[in-house]
């Protein structure tokens, strides 16, 4: 039988959260439960009556998202289970929507194959870029604690703060201006319909890590399937690519 033709691949994307570090135990608990402190201190507690505590609220939180993973309406959601109606309400669920997406950095790792795997790929002469979503601010505020700003072969980092891969999509458009065959272009992330979804829809090649957050997450769609699955970064060498440096890697740029 003759050996299947592996696909060349001359640039990778990585993801950062829980693609390249474990967002969900060291970022995604520790600011579910800040939250739920900022909205105690917002006079949740006053206002229900209630003996509530971080840990009650911080429990009532994680249930509700797990009934519905929509964060734009978790904290409405919650203020009503607790009898909070009207405008109190509503100023108590965006202090907690606010401090959920604003709760401060505290160290992080990243997970332990992730720098083997860039290093490996740098090696291989591939382009490696890192793309992430949300608060400004706090995103560079990871990857500097990260320590994934400082490393020489990460091409860019690309920033956006749009969710649910709207803003990825213009983001990985830039990508193509180093490497115009999109499918040369690996994105490696652990979102179905976030960057998965976006790399499909530009015709690139996509593997998912599951695990984190959006670990149990089913596609919903046809463009949200990954070409592959994997749960360790180290399991790419394995699947069917070729790292090739077709084209010479450019000089780093400065990040944005």
């Amino acid at each position: 039988m003759p050996r299947r033709r592996r696909l060349p691949i001359t640039t990778v994307v990585f993801d950062l959260d829980d693609t390249l570090y474990d967002c969900y135990r060291q970022r995604v608990l520790v600011a579910h439960r800040y939250a739920s402190k900022k909205m105690l201190a917002a006079g949740l507690r006053r206002s229900t009556g209630r003996r509530l505590t971080i840990e009650s609220v911080f429990r009532l939180r994680l249930r509700l998202f797990r009934e519905e993973r929509n964060l734009d309406t978790l904290d409405r959601r919650l203020c009503a289970r607790l009898g909070l109606q009207g405008k109190l309400a509503e100023r108590i669920a965006r202090v907690g929507y606010k401090a959920y997406f604003t709760c401060p950095v505290g160290r992080l790792r990243l997970l332990p194959d992730s720098l083997p795997t860039l290093r490996r790929l740098h090696r291989c002469g591939v382009r490696l870029f890192i793309l992430t979503a949300g608060d400004l601010s706090v995103q560079r505020t990871k990857v500097r604690k990260l320590g994934l700003d400082r490393l020489p072969y990460v091409q860019q980092v690309f920033y956006t703060g749009l969710r649910m891969g709207r803003g990825k999509i213009q983001r990985l458009r830039q990508v193509l201006r180093y490497e115009p065959n999109p499918k040369k272009v690996l994105v490696v992330g652990d979102r179905p319909d976030s960057e998965i979804r976006a790399a499909r829809e530009l015709g690139m090649r996509t593997v998912r890590r599951l695990g984190g957050e959006f670990a149990r997450t089913q596609p919903r769609h046809r463009l949200e399937r990954p070409d592959f699955t994997i749960r360790r970064l180290s399991q790419l060498f394995s699947l069917g690519f070729r790292f090739d440096p077709e084209h010479p890697v450019p000089p780093r740029t400065s990040k944005r």
